[in-house]
């Protein structure tokens, strides 16, 4: 047996090129570790772009005072320390912050010297560059002060027939309209501010369309009307002017009508004869009118001005003798209004001298009408049905129960079934008469 020889093992090992090659690189690392501790120990070396911090302070009351504006200044620290530690320090591993607050008390502009950490032991800071801040302490608070809009540049971009009717400050988030700013910042400038006020940016060519948005500016003043230095607030920027611009034109005014008999239907304007007052309050009297002046979304006045402005539905069953007039409103689409601010005008039918006549017809007389395939409909009802007509008095008296049209709508109705309907009457033949009633309004029919 034979017995290990450990230098025999280790002669082996320098007769091996590879690890001869090992041996010698760590033997390099070690010489020069040696070298750089004993002939070398401390170096200096310098890191840029430090970030510092600035903290908020308390008054002897107990206020929170804050530094005004934004402080993202950065710093240049020197640190001395051995070689192999220094050149392993980053920004990351320094701290500088304000040496003392002692004398923050209350609002004012401090200059506050640096201090620097490392958190390395045998690390020194020997120079912050630049080694002191003036910084500006006041009480934040925070006001919503209402926003104007200054749009009086703007009209000359606007046809001549059209004007800016609204204009209103938005959020680029969710859409809303902001009546007011909340700003925030040092209690003495907030206290100076009279007014904000947001000027919409002026367009390259015409507005061409009625409603369009623009990025705007805005300015702060104080009472005498002198801007104030917006650089310490904080307030919502992310927002954008919104300019309604309107029409305006004249629309001639249209009656509309229900139950209105066939003879005017018929006629060359499919009107029956009528005059249209209104009250002006400025001259305290009635006056005739055939239109009144419009304004709202260009599409929409246009409109008017060709088609004419519609009045709510007169009913010739509520004309009658004694009451020919009636006062009716506009019927005005979306954001169209009356410029001087109507809301009813007069419409008074010239129908000459009415009077009335009451008929009755048989049940048997009634049509009805929608039947489905198949179906046929009835009433139990025996009584007389009463109707009364209205018109002039020549005409009235060469009407018969046999002019009267009794009807009753079965639209919808599939099955068999009983129920209760409107009973409607008209004057056929197109005579100048009209139904003011008919008893009883509603029937029981029975469908099978």
């Amino acid at each position: 047996m034979s017995r290990f020889n450990p230098l025999a093992a280790i002669g082996r090992l320098f007769d091996n090129k590879k690890f001869l090659v090992a041996f010698s690189l760590v033997c390099a690392v070690i010489f020069w570790l040696v070298i750089d501790i004993t002939e070398n120990p401390l170096r200096d070396i310098t890191i840029g772009d430090v970030p510092i911090t600035i903290a908020d302070q308390t008054d002897d009351n107990g206020n929170v005072l804050s530094p005004i504006g934004s402080y993202t200044d950065a710093v240049t620290v020197t640190l001395n320390g051995p070689g192999y530690m220094v050149s392993k320090i980053t920004k990351d591993d320094i701290n500088v912050s304000v040496s003392s607050y002692a004398d923050v008390t209350k609002p004012g502009t401090y200059v506050l010297s640096f201090v620097a950490t490392t958190g390395k032991s045998g690390c020194n800071v020997t120079k912050i560059s630049p080694s002191y801040i003036k910084v500006v302490y006041d009480y934040d608070t925070s006001s919503d002060i209402p926003v104007e809009i200054d749009t009086a540049e703007f009209q000359q971009y606007v046809d001549t027939d059209c004007e800016i009717y609204k204009s209103s400050l938005r959020s680029n988030s969710n859409g809303d309209d902001i009546t007011a700013l909340t700003v925030s910042g040092p209690s003495e400038v907030i206290g100076s501010i009279a007014k904000v006020v947001v000027k919409p940016i002026l367009p390259a060519s015409d507005i061409e369309s009625t409603t369009q948005n623009f990025s705007g500016s805005t300015v702060f003043y104080d009472v005498v009307g002198n801007e104030v230095d917006d650089s310490q607030l904080v307030y919502n920027t992310d927002t954008y002017v919104r300019i309604v611009v309107y029409k305006t034109a004249d629309a001639v005014l249209v009656p509309t009508f229900a139950n209105m008999p066939e003879c005017f239907a018929s006629s060359d304007s499919g009107l029956p004869p009528y005059k249209i007052t209104a009250y002006d309050e400025l001259q305290k009297h009635t006056e005739s009118i055939n239109h009144v002046k419009v304004r709202g979304p260009v599409d929409s006045v246009n409109e008017l001005s060709v088609s004419g402005l519609k009045l709510s539905a007169i009913d010739f069953s509520k004309v009658k003798a004694g009451s020919t007039s009636f006062n009716v409103s506009f019927l005005l689409p979306d954001n169209v209004e009356v410029v001087d601010g109507t809301e009813e005008v007069t419409v008074s039918l010239e129908l000459g001298k009415l009077t009335t006549r009451t008929l009755t017809v048989q049940p048997s007389a009634i049509k009805f009408e929608g039947l489905g395939d198949g179906l046929s409909a009835s009433t139990s009802y025996k009584k007389a049905i009463k109707v009364v007509i209205c018109g002039k008095y020549n005409v009235l008296r060469g009407i018969t129960a046999n002019d009267i049209v009794l009807t009753v709508n079965c639209n919808g109705v599939t099955t068999a079934t009983i129920e209760t309907k409107g009973l409607k009457a008209a004057v056929s033949g197109g005579s100048e008469a009209w139904v003011n009633s008919v008893e009883p309004s509603e029937i029981s029919i029975v469908i099978e």
